[in-house]
């Protein structure tokens, strides 16, 4: 049997060493604070503080990465900021959820491996083709930009045509 002392300094240590790995439970959400935003030439670095511990959360969002940039955006507008005023998210509170490796915001969980459902990764996953698609040839931004303008029942009408012309294809190719 071993035996554990603890002195006045280390037993509020000691403490929240074990709350925190309480805490520290995958799929755990908990309110933290936005301590400090700070903005550089290439990244972002966001610090989050929870009240039940004095260590920080560190996220860096690298603004030359399209995954880092619609990441930020969605914890911009879960707090009702625009992507241009992630300064303003300084003093704010921010729900965090543990992964099993790392403190994440809820609103990042669709841009998160393994994390969030299908149709929000779906839509986080077209936001990001439809951003580097539109980096591409003039061609295809022309045509991005006409998918953009189309109206709803002309989508739906490319839809059935597209989806047509694929079964005829494949009827063509299995009796080919």
């Amino acid at each position: 049997m071993s035996e554990v002392t603890t002195t006045e300094d280390g037993s509020a240590s000691d403490y929240e060493h074990l709350r925190r790995k309480r805490k520290e439970t995958e799929g755990t959400a908990e309110l933290a604070e936005v301590v400090d935003v700070w903005i550089g030439e290439h990244e972002v670095v966001c610090r989050f503080g929870f009240d039940w511990t004095s260590e920080r959360v560190c996220r860096r969002y690298d603004l030359d990465s399209d995954r880092d940039v619609a990441r930020l955006e969605s914890l911009c507008e879960t707090n009702g900021f625009d992507f241009e005023q992630a300064a303003h998210l300084e003093g704010t509170l921010v729900e965090l959820a543990y992964t099993g490796d790392e403190w994440v915001p809820t609103a990042e969980a669709a841009y998160t491996d393994g994390e969030g459902g299908a149709v929000e990764t779906f839509r986080a996953e077209s936001r990001l083709l439809v951003r580097e698609l539109a980096t591409a040839p003039a061609v295809l931004r022309r045509g991005i930009e006409r998918v953009r303008g189309l109206t709803m029942t002309q989508t739906i009408i490319g839809v059935v045509l597209v989806k047509k012309v694929a079964i005829v294809a494949l009827l063509a190719y299995l009796l080919l």
